[in-house]
């Protein structure tokens, strides 16, 4: 039997409504007062189930929460085309509805580090760290491309038109870059180097699924990057 309970709800924002999952220990008490929440930021065309594997490895002391982004899942859509700033405007709404006590730390995968770094700079007193996965790091050429492709519809075109070497190195949270065998390597190295406080892992055994078939390792990073003092 589980040591974690699982609760899914959703909670309001300015687009509307933010659907979630929440993992946290049943006994409370094993709930550290010092650890903020973990908020897990899904890549696209995802929702939150995508952390499933990996969720319940990152709630052992601390609450864990996965939203769906506005228009995924189960999540209300947004009125026009979205942006990944829209994305962290209605999370921030939806936390701030929650009472998190607090700043609350980020784990981004793909579209999910776009997310992250945007709602740490367009909210950072409500930050504490960032841990990024798999970074879709692209510079204006490579956007450009990307966005001229039958691909780049609904969310890819905020994954795609979102400005990379402008946004990244405003970042000052502390941020653990995580780079796996994946396309993004290099464009997770390049993020890595543009964020002065960042710190690189590159975990070039684990190929994808990465966050299934590198959980442990992944996880165990994460929390040690989190926890430390």
């Amino acid at each position: 039997m589980s040591d974690l309970r699982i609760i899914r709800g959703a909670s309001p924002s300015r687009f509307g409504g933010v659907h979630w999952y929440e993992w946290k220990p049943k006994n409370e008490a094993l709930v550290g007062p010092p650890a903020p929440d973990l908020v897990l930021l899904h890549p696209l065309p995802h929702d939150c189930t995508y952390f499933s594997v990996i969720a319940p490895l990152l709630a052992g002391g601390r609450t864990v929460i996965a939203p769906d982004y506005p228009g995924y899942g189960k999540s209300d859509a947004l009125p026009g085309m979205p942006s990944i700033r829209m994305y962290a405007d209605a999370l921030i709404d939806m936390l701030r509805s929650r009472d998190t006590h607090g700043r609350v730390d980020l784990f981004g995968f793909h579209t999910g580090c776009l997310v992250a770094t945007e709602m740490s700079l367009s909210y950072p007193a409500e930050i504490h760290r960032m841990v990024q996965i798999d970074v879709p790091y692209f510079d204006k050429a490579q956007r450009d491309g990307l966005l001229g492709s039958e691909c780049a519809t609904d969310g890819f075109v905020a994954t795609y038109s979102y400005p990379c070497e402008e946004r990244y190195p405003q970042v000052k949270h502390d941020t653990l870059v995580i780079a796996t065998a994946s396309d993004l390597l290099d464009s997770s190295r390049l993020a890595a180097a543009a964020v002065s406080t960042s710190h690189l892992l590159e975990f070039q055994e684990v190929s994808a699924p990465a966050l299934e078939n590198g959980a442990e390792s992944i996880s165990r990073a994460a929390l040690e990057f989190y926890d430390r003092q």
